[in-house]
């Protein structure tokens, strides 16, 4: 089984986590601002892998940055959500949790926007 990472190159301290695994897409984006170009990326990871990889992850984001993983496997709603010292397990349909802390910890209401969908339906 695998998961998928989504994750801002910019907000690693250490970036050197990303050549461990296979980047799948990219998106380059500037957040209206063109000095702080990045990537976005989605990037598969075994899930023998995902223990380490979430605590390494806890303690390698910049504030008020955050990633999230989720499984391939369809039938499977596990969603994980990483913040700076902090990790929530979730549902893909309920992570209210995650996104309230995110909220109160400087992430907007527009950067709060996580919706994995399908593996066979996604589009980047």
């Amino acid at each position: 089984m695998f998961y998928r990472l989504i994750v801002i190159e910019n907000s690693l301290i250490d970036k050197s986590i990303l050549k461990k695994y296979p980047v799948l897409s990219e998106t380059v984006f500037a957040a209206n601002d063109p000095e702080r170009k990045s990537r976005m990326l989605k990037i598969r990871v075994p899930d023998q892998d995902i223990d380490e990889l979430v605590n390494s992850l806890t303690h390698n984001l910049i504030t008020p940055y955050y990633c999230h993983l989720y499984v391939e496997d369809p039938i499977d709603d596990s969603l994980i959500v990483i913040f700076s010292g902090q990790k929530f397990f979730a549902k893909k349909s309920n992570y209210q949790n995650a996104k309230a802390y995110g909220l109160s910890h400087g992430v907007t209401e527009n950067e709060m926007q996580i919706s994995p969908v399908e593996v066979t339906k996604e589009e980047w």
